[in-house]
């Protein structure tokens, strides 16, 4: 078992715990129980049991569930809510704190558990990818020096914006929940490496991305590439919402760029994979 590279099984069973979890958590509530008493484990065991057995019957799982973005529903929320609880005794909101102490577990639950389970169904995705189609082309490369200056300053400014509006908020208001200077260190902790090498490996239905020293991949499907355009100093394959920037390679790291541009522009020219 892999986190980089999982198997059906592998994924089924943390798609298959997370929704115990998630069950365990909601019976102790419905009943008023303790998370370890009886029912609330029975009945979490079985609807874990179920979806991991569901979820191994369905081969395209992964796919599906990449490709209609439903994967990344957690962190979507877990990053709105972040970003509006703090804020929100700002404009005058209040009696939100006694609620989230008193469902901290179900809150840590879905968030570390939508986290693991986001991560192990893209690179169950991208596993399935090597094992079903071809890989047309593949190629290292860091991205170009803008593209490096722009990535950096971005998430550099972000994230000093989280730390003081997260910062300011403590003192001003002193809110329970404030998760905004860890995600702003976290963004400037991207800054800091947003220069590492990637690898790009595309296949007819997408472009899978992978960042040096990480174990996650980003997927961009075909549907979403909108055109490529080589120079001299660099390799640009524009992309459709929500990713809001393009990719850009240097191409003094590429190998064979024209070969790469070229395949590139193969699959922009065929007829959409059908999701």
């Amino acid at each position: 078992m892999s986190l980089r590279t999982p198997s059906a099984a592998f994924f089924s069973i943390v798609l298959g715990g997370y929704v115990g979890a998630l069950t365990l958590c909601a019976t102790s509530r419905v009943l008023g129980a303790a998370y370890t008493a009886l029912w609330p484990v029975a009945i979490g065991a079985c609807a874990g049991l179920i979806a991991a057995g569901w979820c191994h019957t369905r081969s395209a799982l992964a796919t599906t569930l990449v490709r209609t973005r439903l994967y990344a529903l957690p962190v979507a929320v877990i990053v709105a809510g972040a970003v509006v609880v703090p804020i929100l005794p700002a404009v005058g909101v209040r009696g939100l704190e006694p609620w989230l102490r008193e469902w901290v577990v179900e809150v840590f639950v879905f968030s570390l558990g939508g986290a693991v389970a986001y991560l192990v169904t893209i690179n169950r995705h991208v596993t399935a990818l090597h094992e079903r189609e071809s890989v047309l082309a593949e190629w290292h490369a860091r991205p170009d020096r803008r593209y490096r200056r722009l990535l950096r300053a971005g998430e550099f400014v972000l994230g000093c914006s989280l730390l003081v509006v997260g910062f300011a908020l403590v003192f001003a208001l002193e809110p329970s929940v404030n998760p905004l200077p860890a995600f702003g260190g976290a963004l400037i902790g991207q800054a800091i490496t947003a220069g590492r090498p990637r690898t790009y490996t595309l296949f007819e239905s997408g472009l899978c991305v992978h960042r040096s020293r990480t174990i996650n991949y980003q997927f961009v499907p075909r549907s979403q590439l909108r055109a490529v355009d080589l120079t001299a100093d660099r390799l640009e394959i524009e992309r459709g919402l929500p990713w809001p920037l393009p990719i850009r390679c240097a191409t003094a790291t590429v190998a064979h760029p024209d070969r790469v541009a070229d395949a590139l522009t193969r699959v922009l020219e065929s007829a959409p994979a059908a999701d």
